[in-house]
């Protein structure tokens, strides 16, 4: 069967790399797992070895004869063929070797969810952005958890073989805010515009409406960018108010 490379269908075959996977999430019987993307089964067949249960969403139902054969075996397991966007995670670890074009989807739906641990496969691009912590995505991402990246994987560790090199990342949801991160956690979780999200939280932080006006207003931000919805905030924005925040 061809994977389909338009659904991002880049199976990862290499044994050490799936035992290395499975080591890093540190799963017990009392875990939930979620795996995005099970493909022909290679990784959910080592996940419901170590968690208690194991939730696996597969879009491509040419790949049901290998999961059935695996839910049938393994009371534990769940199989789902659907997008895995579009279901809760809520109380789960996510252990996937996601598709690189959801990387940033999986990443905010972890956010909203509360999710406190991912142990993630992404593209070498997406690692970067993580890395460099300037782009929207990378900035989110560290402002909620500890990213640590595990180990470089090959191109040559999938079938069929990717265009990049992959890595191995683990996320752990951070327990303490600076308060800094606590005002940008408020403003992203705010809606309208940006001007009241950053007034309501300011003020939620001890500020009076006055104190808050004059912050902002010091803060050298256009007009037109304060007008602008939450949803719209830009990278080089977030920079500008963490920059800000931790001058006080």
């Amino acid at each position: 069967m061809e994977p389909n490379l338009n659904k991002g269908q880049h199976f990862l075959i290499d044994s050490k790399i799936i035992e290395k996977e499975i080591e890093v999430a540190q799963l017990s019987k009392r875990d939930k797992v979620i795996e995005i993307g099970a493909g022909e089964g290679n990784l959910t067949s080592e996940l419901v070895k170590k968690a208690g249960e194991v939730i696996a969403f597969e879009v491509d139902k040419r790949y049901s004869e290998e999961l059935d054969a695996l839910k049938q075996n393994n009371s534990n397991l769940k199989v789902i063929y659907d997008d895995a966007l579009e279901h809760s995670w809520k109380g789960s670890k996510i252990v996937a070797n996601i598709p690189y074009f959801i990387s940033e989807q999986v990443i905010t739906k972890c956010i909203e969810e509360g999710i406190q641990e991912m142990v993630l496969i992404v593209g070498e691009k997406f690692k970067g952005k993580l890395e460099e912590n300037e782009s929207k995505v990378g900035i989110i991402s560290n402002l909620f958890y500890n990213v640590e990246f595990i180990e470089k994987v090959g191109r040559e560790c999938f079938s069929p073989v990717p265009r990049v090199d992959s890595w191995m990342i683990k996320f752990e949801r951070k327990k303490k805010f600076s308060k800094a991160e606590e005002l940008l956690i408020y403003i992203l979780r705010g809606e309208g515009k940006l001007k009241n999200s950053i007034l309501h939280a300011l003020v939620n932080s001890g500020k009076t409406k006055n104190q808050a006006r004059d912050i902002i207003a010091g803060m050298g931000l256009y007009k037109n960018v304060l007008e602008k919805p939450i949803g719209s905030i830009t990278g080089k924005i977030l920079l500008k108010l963490k920059e800000e925040f931790e001058k006080d």
